[in-house]
């Protein structure tokens, strides 16, 4: 049964949508000068330690994701990769110190140049349905195409994924991180009354609202199949505890987002290997705050 409510809607390809969705010029100000300045998103002045070593880890998982994608098509590193809603520079600058060839796209300068500003060179500022183009004008072309936490944040992601795929090396992958939302975990807690409402709506923050299978399906229809899936950021998880649902229970949500990185910290330090298969198989179940697929073009 199609789970009805009131601010989105249902799409073909099963995930669900803003019905009333910002303008292109809403959006601009929003990212411009409030979501990093604000903290409207996840993102913080400064880090703890532990915080940092979590980034690092995450990092390190992602080069091994896009290492063990690029050999199948025989990929030889340096590779040049295009980090869309870039954001404060982590990924451009974990690359960058790997000797690969960056570039980042993202409304506002300010999170990159607080925390990263050593590869301010390698930043475009604006709007990145108006950059891609002009860089595949320009010839430039990339082995990996990394999206986080952004294609959920496009007013047209189709759009996006379409420019994507002009500067995409044959072969090449596309890797996007989008939020889990509407899950099974999720529409399951709405329906006991877990939780009492859809604490997760951004409006209008957020126009789209992935779960794994309308992920796919998605971009299945934009021509990609997708050869390697994972969930990430089990968080959610502790919301079938009523002492620690974050979302009810006020107060809460900080223990539970440390333990989150003990946790993963651990599991990393363990095997980042043996960690990514334990993530993998959670996302193709439906499970993770976020998921993250890595797809090819058909």
């Amino acid at each position: 049964m199609k789970q009805e409510y009131d601010k989105v809607y249902l799409n073909e390809y099963g995930y669900y949508e803003l019905k009333k969705k910002p303008s292109e010029h809403e959006r601009q100000m929003e990212f411009e000068e409030q979501y990093y300045q604000e903290s409207k998103s996840t993102y913080e002045a400064d880090y703890s330690d532990t915080e940092k070593i979590f980034f690092q880890n995450k990092l390190q998982q992602k080069e091994i994701i896009i290492n063990k994608n690029l050999s199948k098509a025989q990929f030889k590193q340096p590779y040049a990769l295009l980090d869309i809603g870039c954001g404060e520079g982590y990924v451009l600058d974990y690359f960058y110190r790997k000797g690969m060839d960056v570039a980042g796209i993202d409304y506002s300068q300010w999170a990159i140049h607080h925390h990263n500003p050593e590869v301010e060179q390698f930043f475009f500022k604006g709007d990145c349905t108006k950059i891609l183009p002009e860089l595949a004008k320009e010839g430039k072309r990339y082995d990996v195409i990394n999206m986080d936490s952004a294609l959920d944040m496009m007013l047209d992601p189709q759009q996006v994924i379409a420019y994507c795929g002009d500067l995409l090396q044959e072969n090449g992958i596309l890797l996007i991180k989008v939020a889990n939302n509407y899950s099974p975990l999720q529409t399951s807690l709405l329906e006991s009354g877990q939780l009492t409402k859809e604490y997760w709506l951004d409006d209008p923050g957020h126009p789209s609202y992935f779960n794994k299978d309308g992920f796919k399906r998605f971009m299945q229809a934009q021509g990609y199949r997708c050869v390697d899936f994972y969930g990430e950021s089990f968080i959610d998880l502790n919301l079938l505890n009523p002492l620690t649902n974050y979302y009810e229970k006020q107060g809460v949500g900080k223990q539970c987002y440390e333990a989150k990185l003990q946790l993963e910290n651990m599991m990393h330090n363990i095997s980042p290997e043996k960690a990514l298969e334990v993530f993998h198989l959670m996302g193709e179940m439906g499970f993770g705050r976020e998921i993250i697929g890595v797809f090819v073009r058909e």
